[in-house]
């Protein structure tokens, strides 16, 4: 994993919706035409190789970037520690740039984050999105993980897989991209499955809009229950 911390000389520039557009733009400038054009499951379904979320409050901004060739993580570290970090029109002269390698990895492990899934309404276009606890979020989820592992390794998953939600927080988190608003609550999941899978999730997140600020999930060592009230 890549991490980028940075110090903007003034504090709360009301960038913070397009700040997730900027640096998808950043990453897509800086890696080979392939990430951008993504990675098309036999459905027709384009999934992406990385993942990223944003931190933003007073003067601190934090990116925490991963990605599934871990080639590309060092060549966004370099081309901020050379070129430094530009966002848009806004050049950040003084940033930090850390990679964290991952320790070996067990079959089973639980995971945190806003992840994302959402089904039509049946009477409009409007998206309804749900609830980690569902069943229908879990198996969306679940569907969405194996075609990803399909579009990206050529391969069918064909080993033991099990997703589940254990914990979601009761309040539910705005995202935005560009003009639209994104709803997710934040989500404990345990999962079952080969290592090369669990880095998968690890390096390219879970659920929808995983190169729009969202379903970036960490390694959870100590699981505290949350309410699903």
């Amino acid at each position: 994993m890549l991490t980028i911390k940075a110090v903007i000389p003034t504090a709360n520039l009301p960038v913070k919706r397009v700040l997730p557009k900027l640096f998808q733009s950043f990453v897509y400038t800086t890696l080979d035409d392939k990430e951008h054009d993504g990675y098309k499951h036999p459905n027709g379904k384009v999934f992406k190789s990385m993942n990223y979320k944003i931190s933003y409050r007073g003067h601190d901004l934090s990116i925490f970037y991963t990605a599934l060739n871990k080639e590309h993580e060092k060549m966004i570290a370099q081309k901020i520690l050379f070129d430094g970090l530009k966002l848009g029109a806004i050049h950040i002269a003084s940033t930090e740039v850390s990679l964290q390698h991952r320790q070996t990895l067990d079959s089973i492990i639980k995971v945190g984050g806003f992840v994302v899934a959402a089904i039509k309404d049946g009477n409009s276009s409007k998206k309804i999105y749900l609830e980690p606890k569902t069943n229908k979020f879990q198996e969306i989820i679940r569907k969405h993980t194996l075609q990803k592992y399909e579009a990206l390794f050529g391969k069918p998953y064909e080993w033991e897989f099990e997703l589940h939600t254990i914990g979601q927080k009761p309040k539910e988190r705005v995202f935005y991209y560009e003009k639209g608003a994104i709803r997710a609550w934040y989500g404990v999941y345990e999962i079952k499955a080969t290592e090369e899978m669990i880095e998968m999730i690890l390096d390219t997140g879970l659920g929808a809009h995983a190169m729009q600020g969202l379903g970036f999930v960490e390694e959870i060592k100590k699981f505290v229950a949350l309410s699903w009230r």
